[in-house]
């Protein structure tokens, strides 16, 4: 029973390592296209606040994947 906590505990790992480098992409991406001041500028005005938010949906990926971790060893432990 334990190698399917096992492998459960990879697969949640491995979502939340792509979701951040899905993120760090989008990012780059983002950082590439918007190269003048004028632009920086106005986007820090703005603050980005929304769906789009990387911090938001870090805080999202790592919460799922903390909150799962703490369940599996919760259940080695009992």
């Amino acid at each position: 029973m334990y190698p399917i906590y096992y492998a459960i505990i990879i697969i949640v790992c491995l979502i939340a390592l792509v979701g951040t480098i899905s993120v760090a992409r989008q990012m780059t991406k983002k950082e590439n296209e918007e190269d003048s001041h004028e632009a920086d500028l106005t986007s820090l005005k703005e603050g980005r606040q929304g769906k789009d938010s990387s911090i938001r949906i870090l805080t999202i990926i790592y919460s799922i994947t903390f909150s799962m971790t703490i369940l599996l060893i919760w259940i080695f432990i009992f």
